[in-house]
C-alpha cells in the first residue's frame, strides 16, 4: 500500500516508495530503498516535506494523522521544523518496553551505582591514571539494556542529581540520554552502545579543570570559561590512549560545537560536526539544563525542550526532533494541569502519541485540594480529557512531586 508521509513521521525501516522531487533535486541516486537514520536525516536537511512510502515493503505509519498539534505545541511540515520556540509534535509507533513502574527501582539503582563508579574514574583520571574504555564497557551494557526495558526510567530519574555529585551524574544521565536517542534514530546495538560510551565519557576532560573553575558556584568569568573550554580538548587527549572507537573521541572533542559554527572547539559547521557529536550536543545542553545547580534553578524539561528548539542555529533540527520525540513532550515526571481541573504528574509515555502520557492525579484545582491519586491512560479517553497547562511546581509548592512519580502506584481509572 502506498502513503504519503509528511517528513515528521519516518522512521528506519519504513520503505520509500518516490519523492516529491525530480531525481536532480535530492541527494540520493536511486528513488526507492528502505529507510535508515541517516538516510532520514538527508531528507530532512535537503527540505523535503513529504514522501511516498511502501507499507507492503516497510514499516507504515503509528495512525492515520502523523502530525497533530493540541494548542500548546504548534506543528509544522518537516520533523526538524522547529519556528520560535515552537515544537514539532508527532504520532509514532512505540517499540515493545517495559512499563515505567516495573523499571523505575532498577533505574534508581543503577543510576545511584553508576555515578559512584563514575567518582572514581573521574579521581582517577585527576591523579593521571589513564581511563580505560574496555572497562567502561559492563556499564554501559547496563545503562542501555535499562534503556531498552524502557527509554523513561533511568532518564527521567538521572534529573535527580545532589550538587556534590553533578559532574559524574551528569555524565551517567547523559550517557542513558545518548543510548536511548540513538535507538530513536535506528542505531544498531552498536551504535548505541557507541553512543552510550560517548555520553559516558564526553566530559572526561573536565578532570583536569581547577577544581576553583569547575566547582564555582556562579557563573564564570571571561578568563574562568576560557579554562573551561580546555575541557573538550583535554578530554580527547586523555582518550587518545584509550580503546575507544573514533566517534567516542568525536564526541569528547565536539559536542559543544554548533551547527552555524559558533561554538568551540573549532567552530565546525553543520554535517562537518560528525553526527555522534551532534547527538551529545542536545543530550549534554538537556541535562544541563534540566538540573538543579547551587548557582540556578532547573528548567521544567518542557521549558527546557521549547528554549532549545527556539536556539536557531545551535542544534542539528532533525536530531533535536529525534530527541523531542523519545523524551516526550511531557516527561516523566511533569507536573500538568487537566481539562477536567485536576493536577497531575506524567508517570509514563503513551503508546502512539506524545500528547496523551499516562498520568497520576492527585489534586482538585475546583476544590484546592488534594485528591486519592489515581492512574489515567490519556489516550484512552480518546479526547475525554486532555492536558491544558504545563504546570510550575514550585508556584504550586509540592516538594514531593518525585514521590508521586517515583512511586507507581494507584488505581487506573
Amino acid at each position: 500500500m502506498l502513503k504519503t508521509v509528511a517528513a515528521a513521521s519516518l522512521r528506519p525501516g519504513m520503505f520509500l516508495h518516490s519523492l516529491d522531487r525530480r531525481w536532480l533535486d535530492h541527494p540520493f541516486w536511486k528513488n526507492s530503498f528502505l529507510l535508515t537514520a541517516i538516510d532520514i536525516e538527508k531528507i530532512v536537511a535537503s527540505g523535503i516535506a513529504s514522501i511516498v512510502i511502501d507499507t507492503d515493503r516497510g514499516l507504515g505509519c503509528a495512525d492515520d494523522s502523523p502530525v497533530e498539534s493540541n494548542g500548546l505545541f504548534d506543528s509544522g511540515s518537516t520533523a526538524s521544523q522547529t519556528d520560535g520556540g515552537h515544537l514539532l509534535v508527532t504520532t509514532r509507533t512505540q517499540l515493545p518496553r517495559r512499563p515505567v513502574s516495573e523499571e523505575i527501582g532498577h533505574a534508581r539503582r543503577l543510576f545511584e551505582s553508576a555515578s559512584n563508579e563514575m567518582k572514581v574514574v573521574f579521581q582517577q583520571a585527576r591523579m593521571g591514571r589513564a581511563v580505560s574504555g574496555e572497562s567502561m564497557m559492563p556499564l554501559v551494557q547496563s545503562i542501555a539494556a535499562s534503556v531498552m526495558r524502557n527509554p523513561y526510567a533511568l532518564t527521567s530519574v538521572a534529573r535527580l542529581k545532589h550538587h556534590d555529585g553533578y559532574t559524574y551524574m551528569h555524565s551517567v544521565a547523559v550517557c542513558a540520554l545518548m543510548s536511548a536517542l540513538a535507538r530513536e534514530l535506528g542505531l544498531d546495538e552498536q551504535g548505541v552502545l557507541e553512543a552510550g560510551t560517548a555520553g559516558l565519557l564526553h566530559d572526561v576532560g573536565k578532570a583536569l579543570m581547577p577544581l576553583a573553575v569547575l566547582n564555582k558556584p556562579g557563573k564564570l568569568s571571561v578568563e574562568e570559561f576560557e579554562v573551561a573550554k580546555k575541557h573538550s580538548f583535554d578530554g580527547w587527549q586523555m582518550l587518545q590512549s584509550a580503546d575507544v572507537s573514533a566517534g567516542v573521541l568525536e564526541v569528547a572533542l565536539h559536542h559543544h560545537e554548533k551547527v552555524n559554527g559558533g561554538g568551540y572547539p573549532h567552530g565546525l559547521k553543520d554535517k562537518a560536526i560528525p553526527l555522534l557529536a551532534r547527538m551529545g550536543a542536545v543530550c549534554d545542553v538537556y541535562d544541563a539544563v534540566t538540573s538543579e545547580r547551587p548557582y540556578k534553578s532547573s528548567w521544567h524539561p518542557t521549558h527546557a525542550l521549547r528554549s532549545m528548539a527556539s536556539w536557531d542555529g545551535q542544534f542539528d533540527k532533525a536530531i533535536l526532533a529525534a530527541f523531542i520525540n523519545m523524551i516526550g513532550i511531557y516527561p516523566v515526571g511533569a507536573l500538568v494541569r487537566l481539562e477536567s481541573g485536576f493536577l497531575a504528574v506524567v508517570i509514563d509515555q503513551g503508546n502512539g502519541s506524545i500528547l496523551t502520557p499516562i498520568v497520576k492525579t492527585f489534586f482538585s484545582c475546583k476544590s484546592n485540594q488534594p485528591v486519592f491519586p489515581a492512574i489515567v491512560d490519556l489516550k484512552k479517553l480518546k479526547g475525554a480529557d486532555r492536558i491544558v497547562a504545563i504546570e510550575d511546581p514550585r508556584q504550586w509548592n509540592l516538594p514531593q512531586l518525585n514521590d508521586l512519580w517515583l512511586n507507581q502506584t494507584g488505581p487506573f481509572v
